[in-house]
């Protein structure tokens, strides 16, 4: 594990047999994990929306001669919890014992920030206030007084803008100076809780210390499951006698509200001393390169706008007659250029090889990748990005319009119709297209053919179940181009500060499910990887939210590599078969989150979601977190690729006796599954292995499925009916085991056993209806 030293030894705050413990806390989205990063040398995700940090993360790093843990807790936004993740921050901070709390706040948010270490202060160990993006508060005019919220606290202020890295080595010399803060409310806290007979029989455990407004907030609130681990810490818990009586909730809910009352006095005087608006430092551009900027914008978005119709409608466009130009002209030249210059390889594997039929050039790496960017993404992207640096009014604006139904919803259009492009188009087009057919195919695949001899090497490494031929060429041909490009169109919305905005876009649609518009980021987040997703339900506040939204992820929502896969596919049979795909797996989600919400006792939680800036994102940080992602993905998904590839060679040598013969174990699976892949979907026998292999991991399924339609063993009625199947089939066993996690082994069977037949049933109305009305797309 990475580590930073302190190179100049420094007074620690106390000497340690054990390894010190740091704790990061603060509001969600201010920048904690960017510090965690930078303290331990690990990476976490880095994004522009709360709820990143959903579990606690570990890490180490050696300061003043010895051995820290640091840890980063989910973001809150009071220590009297209404969300697990934050009961989680709250339960760390008494439970894990901590050296020194390093709390990161947003500059621009004071009030929120001396909530919390006023807050803090109670708990009476030494800490360190981190004041971060100070560039955002600085050019929105604030102007905030570190060293007076230094004095008033007594402890040292840091103010940062860390995703620059600005501040962040100070932050690091700091910690050997944190002081236990000064608490400016205990004067006041015990003269209202003076009198208060109740809290007698609410005495802490010998080993625990409860700092005693938190404890009376703690104890007020109606929510038995925050209240248990405050009370099991008391004495009177052990004895059987916790007094909760009506009258002792009523002087609990009394002083809480008295206390409550005299913290927001507090918090109101300290802002107004502490924070001054000054004339904004931001100078907003009205010059003519901006004005440019505006023209260019609205020329790609029309550009853009009028090449999807026309394609739609087979109208000429500018990308066709760019295309047409590199294929007859600029193409062939270049060719031959490399071809004279003994560089032929080389033009074969950027620009492909002339299609049958000699209309254009096709599988090169990047043509006509190049195109598609230049003349559909960069004509919308790079102008954007322009306007967004150059005018925060802008900014504002434009944050505005993504939330509101009447400009939202074309906005929500336009990016998804551009990461379709991208994701969709360059990554499971093109990219696949070139590592399959000019590397795989025709260069790795051929030449091992050539050099392995015939027998159970040959078959293991490069058969029809090849370790190589199958399983490589799937995971890292196939998936991983989808995944890259995916994941970078994902990062970039992240960091844009786009999908807050989307949550409250779709708030009244999730309201038809039980749920708010909060869960549209565990959906979203699922795009990436269904098992991360089902974890972050946990900012949803209520059980009932958590077990739809659960539910919702496993049923219908494909993961990156799915989604990629169905684009690539339902694309390249017309726009009715994709939106056929996606119009019934949207509907039977709704109908599964509606019917839930009926079905599953509780209630909903209220939506109160905090809005980060439109910012533009630094792609710095949006690679970074793509090379981790991609890391991950082959770290998890490569042995399971290679498992699942493994499990297909022995079931095809497999040969087991039975009354019509013997039989290998794939065809005992195929026959096994025959009555429902066969007979109710209709669909060619192998089918039943893509299905199987999916619970192994979803986009190893997708994968096999694109092979099946590449080899041309299905019609267009078979392939989106596959594809509704698939998607809306058991979540794959990494997923299930998170659910088991997440909602319990009893919950999660009932998931699985609910979820296969439904499938398996929408798929076949699904295939009934197109044949009956004659569909064929």
């Amino acid at each position: 594990m990475s580590t930073v030293t302190l190179h100049k030894i420094e007074k620690l705050p106390k000497p340690a047999l054990k390894p010190a413990r740091l704790l990061l806390v603060g509001n969600p989205n201010v920048g904690k994990s960017v510090i965690f990063g930078y303290l331990t040398g690990k990476y976490v995700t880095v994004s522009n929306y709360p709820g990143t940090t959903v579990e606690v993360s570990r890490g180490k790093m050696k300061y003043g001669g010895q051995e820290w843990e640091v840890i980063d807790t989910p973001g809150i936004n009071s220590l009297a919890p209404q969300s697990d993740d934050e009961r989680v921050t709250r339960d760390m901070l008494l439970d894990a014992d901590p050296d020194v709390i390093v709390q990161v706040a947003d500059a621009k948010n004071l009030r929120r920030t001396l909530l919390i270490t006023s807050q803090l202060a109670e708990l009476k160990i030494p800490m360190v206030l981190v004041l971060n993006m100070m560039d955002e508060a600085r050019h929105r005019g604030i102007e905030i007084d570190a060293k007076g919220i230094g004095e008033l606290f007594g402890i040292p202020v840091v103010p940062a803008v860390a995703v620059e890295g600005e501040g962040l080595y100070s932050i690091f010399k700091s910690i050997v100076h944190a002081k236990v803060p000064n608490d400016p409310l205990e004067t006041q806290r015990n003269r209202i809780l003076g009198n208060a007979n109740f809290l007698q029989a609410f005495t802490p455990k010998p080993n625990k210390k409860l700092p005693l407004q938190l404890t009376v907030e703690w104890l007020q609130t109606q929510d038995l499951g925050f209240r248990q681990g405050v009370e099991s810490w008391l004495n009177r818990v052990a004895d059987g006698h916790v007094p909760n009586d009506a009258a002792t909730r009523t002087q609990i809910k009394n002083s809480a509200a008295r206390l409550e009352e005299m913290r927001n006095a507090f918090l109101e005087r300290a802002v107004g001393q502490y924070k001054t608006a000054l004339p904004s430092v931001f100078r907003e551009s009205n010059g003519v390169g901006l004005k440019i900027g505006f023209v260019c914008l609205a020329a790609g978005l029309l550009l853009f706008a009028y090449t999807e119709v026309g394609r739609l409608f087979g109208l000429p466009t500018p990308f066709g007659w760019m295309n047409s130009w590199m294929d007859k002209s600029v193409v062939p030249t270049t060719l031959s250029f490399l071809g004279n210059n003994h560089l032929g390889w080389l033009g074969s594997l950027f620009f492909g090889k002339l299609a049958d039929d000699g209309s254009a050039y096709e599988t090169g790496l990047l043509y006509p990748a190049i195109t598609q960017f230049l003349m559909l993404i960069a004509p919308v992207i790079a102008p954007l990005a322009f306007v967004l640096r150059r005018s925060e009014r802008f900014a504002e604006r434009l944050g505005h319009w993504t939330r509101d139904w009447r400009t939202g919803a074309p906005m929500m259009i336009v990016i998804l119709l551009l990461m379709y492009e991208f994701v969709g188009v360059i990554g499971a087009g093109t990219l696949v297209d070139a590592l399959e057919n000019n590397i795989f195919n025709s260069l790795l695949t051929p030449n091992l053919q050539r050099l392995i001899p015939s027998g159970i090497f040959y078959d293991f490494f490069v058969g029809q179940y090849g370790l190589i031929s199958v399983g490589l060429t799937y995971a890292l041909a196939i998936v991983l181009p989808i995944v890259m490009t995916f994941f970078i169109a994902f990062g970039l919305l992240e960091d844009s500060g786009y999908l807050p905005r989307l949550a409250i876009l779709s708030d009244r649609l999730f309201r038809v499910m039980g749920l708010n518009g909060k869960a549209v980021l565990p959906m979203v987040l699922g795009l990436g990887c269904d098992t991360m997703a089902t974890m972050t339900t946990r900012i949803l506040e209520t059980k009932k939210e958590r077990l739809i939204a659960t539910v919702l992820l496993a049923l219908g929502v494909p993961c990156s590599a799915q989604l990629g896969v169905i684009l690539a596919i339902s694309g390249s049979l017309s726009a009715g078969a994709m939106l056929t795909v996606f119009g019934v797996v949207v509907s039977q989600m709704f109908l599964v989150g509606y019917l839930s919400s009926k079905i599953v006792k509780g209630k909903r939680g209220d939506f109160i979601f905090e809005i980060p800036p439109i910012r533009m994102p630094v792609f710095k940080n949006v690679w970074t977190k793509t090379r981790y992602r991609m890391k991950w993905y082959l770290k998890e998904a490569l042995p399971l690729f290679v498992l699942g590839t493994l499990i297909l060679f022995v079931l095809d040598r497999l040969r087991v006796p039975t009354p019509w013969g013997k039989l290998s174990g794939l065809d005992m699976i195929n026959n096994s599954l025959a009555p429902l892949v066969t007979g109710v979907l209709q669909l060619p026998r192998q089918t039943s292995q893509v299905l199987v292999l999916g619970f192994l991991r979803r986009d190893y399924g997708a994968a096999g499925l694109y092979d099946m339609v590449g080899k041309g063993l299905m019609t267009p009625v078979q392939i989106v009916v596959s594809l509704i199947v698939l998607t809306l089939f058991i979540p794959c066993v990494a997923n299930f085991f998170m659910i088991i996690r997440e909602q319990g082994t009893k919950k999660a069977l009932i998931i699985l056993a609910f979820i296969t037949p439904f499938a398996i049933a929408v798929g076949g109305i699904v295939n009934l209806v197109l044949r009956a009305l004659n569909i064929g797309f």
